[in-house]
């Protein structure tokens, strides 16, 4: 039976939900490992697996620098493999993919299929306009694309010929520019509500990036310039004690509670 490796970054959780209904699809015909870029174990290789599949945010249109820190640092395969990568983002993912896939073909990690789910939550958009239910739901026709996604990915794999599916130019990135720089270049600070904070220490174990730290009484502390924008640590806050606003904490977020 082939191996497949399912890898993904998620911050607030919905990157997550994609990949595990993916493996879940994929298991009907083969072995699925599941694994979070940021929990690797120590003995992880692409090598040992027969296909790969990556999944991961789009981030003001462009593949979340955890995934991209990942793929970096993968030594190129001695041999191609064939590879489904995935995006999700809350309206449109531009370039995204085509970005991603020219880093996983440099690696020999050939991406034969592809896709970006449109309308799954938003990360930035619940924290900033919670009012809007649209931001926390997920698309849904998900299950019937991964079922397909699932079947052409089986089809090519099983057919032996790797051959790279390189996502087209999106024009519209060209007018979407200014707005995609604006976010890249522009980070909101994440504010502590003291209040609500159990100085549990979640959300600093749980940043890929380290931009929190304990202050001298425990409390978590926003460091700027190592934030990625995933958002996970006001996400899965069991106390809802973070926020990207400084007079009010959020009523409701999108990581689970427990």
């Amino acid at each position: 039976m082939k191996q497949i490796a399912v890898l993904y970054h998620s911050g607030s959780g919905g990157t997550k939900k994609a990949a595990e209904k993916i493996a879940a699809a994929l298991k009907k015909n083969y072995s699925a490992d599941l694994f979070s870029v940021v929990n690797l174990p120590g003995n992880f290789s692409l090598e040992s697996y027969d296909g790969i599949v990556i999944g991961f945010p789009a981030i003001h249109t462009q593949p979340s620098k955890r995934i991209l820190a990942f793929i970096d640092g993968v030594k190129k395969l001695p041999k191609p493999k064939a590879a489904y990568i995935f995006t999700t983002c809350g309206w449109y993912s531009a370039n995204t993919l085509r970005i991603f896939a020219k880093r996983c073909a440099a690696k020999n990690v050939i991406p034969v299929a592809h896709r970006s789910f449109r309308g799954f939550p938003a990360a930035d958009g619940t924290l900033l306009a919670p009012f809007i239910k649209r931001f926390f739901e997920f698309p849904r026709n998900l299950d019937e694309k991964i079922k397909n996604d699932a079947l052409a990915f089986s089809l090519k794999l099983e057919s032996g010929n790797i051959i790279l599916n390189m996502p087209g130019f999106k024009l519209y990135s060209i007018l979407n520019y200014p707005n995609s720089l604006a976010g890249r270049l522009i980070t909101f600070p994440i504010y502590t509500h003291k209040q609500k904070c159990s100085r549990c220490g979640r959300c600093i174990a749980a940043c890929p990036a380290k931009a929190l730290e304990k202050d001298k009484d425990g409390y978590p502390v926003f460091l700027l310039k190592k934030c990625e924008k995933c958002y996970h640590c006001i996400h899965y806050c069991l106390n809802l004690a973070l926020s990207l606003s400084k007079r009010k904490a959020p009523e409701k977020v999108l990581g689970e509670r427990a």
